[in-house]
């Protein structure tokens, strides 16, 4: 393997503080299988409510005091919010989609080898390892989008203490600041005219409490639908077909054996994107779940809420992140799904028309050129492999950039745009059939109330059984010097 000749970062200095906590978890904690066997959603954290009554309202949002029924588990935290520090979010955040290396981009050429976007390696799989799902960090002081690039310093990246400052330099130059506030999802929100509807989902009095972080992955879901076009079109041999009329979408001149030779109908392929893009969220999440169980966070994951409201495609109801979304006409508009455009300089996703990608000649295009372009890992020109130092051996590059099948024919690429440019057509945007942006899938970490599952839960060990070491340590371990909420309480 060649050696990188990229320029890596100057390293940053840890504090003897932050080099022990990072270093707890890498070296001391649970093991996996440890791991698995208390983990626990733990929703109730320090300074939240459950069952009151009481009428509260939270500081980000713009409409009703809400009250939440009296019902048998009633209970309002008598500790403050304690929020994550630093290295807590930094790890937490690595844990989720963070740098791990290079990817082993051990796919056959012949079976589809160049649909690999990136050959970066993240702690998360994706389909296509396309970095189509970024994450958003939502807190008290404000919304980061966590993005910390498709360079790799090694092929492994934390081998060991040497390397534990990665962390910190990811969480602190990787992220993009998009709101200094947090987000107005609405506080309970209802369509007009009702009385027992909340499109945030009964959950939603817990949300994005004080002290809370949110962490909130976003889908392109619309890179996923183009880069799978683009290898059914080359590899598979499938093409995209109308539902309605049963005839081919736009590519009727490249259906012939040895080109396209069967249909996919189009509202079939969209769930398929959709699907490749939750199960990339759900591992996410996941990590994330695993990650609060080793420091002793509470780690309530959720998706019983509306994903359109919180990226803002009801302003009306409430701001959310202020996403833009398509104006569509209702006639061609045949699932009544939401079209989210994306986020100016954050987040512009890939769907057409859009303010980033006006015509299908754009979007496809730019999806062919994250392969192709210099730099890219199919790139001869300062070719991304080159620069880091693998996957591949000098000589399997040459090889591997030689092979026809490595390159998309000029065919492929024509019959995708004609294909998008005849759903346009028809729907008034591609993806037609579902929203291109999703956030359905979430984990939002906190300090757990102890105290609440004293009073409710069974405690066969004096503790309630949901109290790991490592979650009543916490304070000790990650606050020195700072109160314990664990001790002293009432049990």
């Amino acid at each position: 393997m060649t050696a990188p000749t990229g320029v890596s970062p100057a390293p940053i200095t840890l504090t003897p503080a932050e080099h022990e906590q990072i270093a707890r978890v890498f070296e001391h904690g649970p093991s996996l299988f440890s791991l698995l066997s208390t983990i626990r959603t733990r929703r109730f954290g320090l300074g939240y409510q459950s069952e009151t009554g009481e009428e509260e309202m939270q500081a980000w949002s713009t409409h009703q005091p809400i009250r939440q029924r009296e019902g048998p588990l009633a209970y309002s935290s008598a500790h403050q919010p304690v929020p994550l520090t630093e290295v807590e979010e930094a790890l937490l955040a690595w844990a989720a989609l963070g740098p791990n290396g290079i990817v082993a981009a051990d796919i056959p050429v012949q079976g589809d080898l160049s649909s690999l976007i990136h050959w970066a390696g993240r702690t998360v799989p994706g389909s296509s390892n396309d970095f189509s799902v970024d994450l958003f960090i939502i807190n008290d002081a404000g919304v980061h989008l966590y993005r910390p690039g498709t360079e790799r310093m090694a092929p492994v990246e934390i081998n060991g203490p040497a390397d534990y400052w990665k962390i910190l330099h990811w969480y602190r130059n990787g992220r993009v600041k998009v709101s200094d506030k947090r987000p107005d999802v609405g506080w309970f929100t209802a369509p007009p005219g009702t009385h027992n509807v909340n499109t945030m989902g009964a959950p939603q009095y817990n949300v994005n409490r004080p002290g809370s972080t949110w962490f909130l992955p976003v889908g392109d879901v619309g890179l996923e639908w183009v880069n799978l076009l683009l290898s059914s079109y080359q590899f598979s041999g499938f093409y995209l077909q109308d539902p309605e009329t049963d005839k081919p979408a736009g590519c009727d001149q490249w259906i012939r054996p040895g080109f396209l030779e069967v249909g996919f109908p189009i509202p079939t392929f969209d769930e398929l994107a959709l699907m490749l893009h939750s199960t990339q969220a759900a591992c996410v999440v996941e990590n994330m779940r695993l990650a609060c169980e080793a420091l002793g966070l509470g780690g309530w994951v959720m998706g019983g809420y509306s994903d359109d409201l919180v990226l803002g495609a009801y302003p009306e109801v409430a701001q959310g992140l202020g996403f833009s979304h398509l104006e569509r006409q209702p006639a061609k508009n045949p699932s009544r799904t939401a079209t989210c455009q994306g986020l100016r300089g954050v987040l512009e996703a890939h769907v057409t028309p859009s303010p980033w990608f006006g015509s299908a000649e754009a979007l496809v295009n730019h999806v062919v050129n994250m392969r192709y372009a210099r730099g890219a890992q199919l790139s001869r020109e300062e070719n991304w492999n080159e620069r880091s130092g693998g996957p591949f051996n000098e000589k399997t590059l040459e090889h591997v950039l030689e092979h026809p099948r490595s390159h998309i024919p000029d065919w492929v690429v024509q019959a995708a745009i004609d294909t998008v440019k005849y759903i346009v057509d028809k729907y008034g945007c591609a993806p037609a059939m579902i929203n291109p942006v999703r956030a359905k899938f979430s984990c939002q970490a906190h300090h757990v109330d102890l105290d609440y599952y004293r009073h409710f839960h069974a405690a066969p060990g004096g503790e309630p059984y949901l109290a790991p070491a490592q979650l009543l340590s916490h304070f000790r371990d990650w606050h020195p010097g700072g109160a314990d909420p664990y001790e002293g309480s009432a049990r």
